[in-house]
């Protein structure tokens, strides 16, 4: 079943698209895949980023893990 989408708060902010302004989203996580770890064959060692997607146009909001 697929979620509906959702309004989504960015260090207390809410999100709104920077292409059409609309404020419904899925979210989606998504490796950060590097050509050094890819040709290693190491792509798992990469960290995965969080994902926001429009649900009007679909324009991708990329987020990094923080730092730790």
């Amino acid at each position: 079943m697929k979620r509906e989408p959702q309004p989504v708060e960015i260090q207390g902010k809410p999100l709104r698209c920077l292409v059409c302004g609309h404020d419904a989203f899925h979210r989606r996580d998504a490796q950060l895949n590097t050509a050094g770890m890819s040709f290693l064959n190491l792509d798992w060692i990469n960290p995965t980023g969080r994902c926001y997607i429009c649900a009007r146009c679909g324009y991708i909001h990329w987020f990094l893990p923080p730092e730790e």
